[in-house]
This record gives structure tokens, sequence and C-alpha cells, in this order.
């Protein structure tokens, strides 16, 4: 029997995190990086690049990348097996997260880069 690695997980950012976890919410939107839409599926383990956290997900209109634990000026991207790169972010003042553009539900395998600018490291995830 096979059995599938894959994590199911559902994202939720703001108010509806404080909501659920009975904290408050951030003080401005600037704080929050964009909301990856919920229901999605992460494909891949997420990778570490010095003290940030790159995750990939799968989601009904495409896949995302997402840097967590980041700080202003850290990276994010995805990048599919040819090597092209969409959806490259770079974390605002005030964010500890950010979210990469949304890259098309069709294609080539994709994975999510980042980059820690503090340390110079650089970490993907594996191609889903």
């Amino acid at each position: 029997m096979h059995t599938s690695r894959i994590r199911h997980v559902a994202v939720v950012t703001g108010a509806v995190a404080a909501g659920l976890l009975g904290v408050a919410a951030p003080a401005t939107a600037s704080q929050a990086a964009p909301a990856v839409p919920l229901a999605c599926v992460q494909p891949v383990n997420p990778v570490r690049a010095g003290a940030t956290t790159i995750h990939l997900f799968r989601c009904d209109n495409g896949w995302h990348g997402q840097i967590t634990g980041a700080t202003p000026g850290d990276e994010i991207w995805v990048t599919n097996a040819s090597g092209r790169v969409t959806g490259w972010r770079t974390v605002p003042t005030g964010a500890t997260s950010m979210n990469s553009g949304t890259v098309g539900t069709y294609g080539s395998p994709w994975r999510a880069c980042g980059k820690d600018i503090s340390t110079g490291s650089i970490g993907c995830t594996a191609y889903n």
C-alpha cells in the first residue's frame, strides 16, 4: 500500500487567526503578509534558510511560496524546473513573512526558494 506524505494545511492570518487563538490581531495591515488562500496543500516539506523557513503551497488558484520567521529585506520566489523565476517578493518593513505571487496551476514542477539576507543563506524546497 502506498502512503502519501502530503500534508494538508489551512493558512489563516490576521483577525481570523486572532479569533481562533484568542489573541489580538496585528496592529496594522502593513505588518501582515498577503494571505495564502485557504484550503491549500503543502506537498513537500518546508526548508530552512538561515533563520527563515520556506514553504511551498498548492492552492486552487496555483502555486505559492511563503517565507516565515523573516526580517525586512528577506526574499521569496518560486521557480520551475527549467529555472524560470516567478513571483519574486521582498519582505517589507514591519513584516515577518511574505508570500510570492501566484504561478500557474499547470506546467513544470515548482519549488519555492527564499533568502535570509542577514546570513546570505538561500534555501529551496524540493520540487512538487
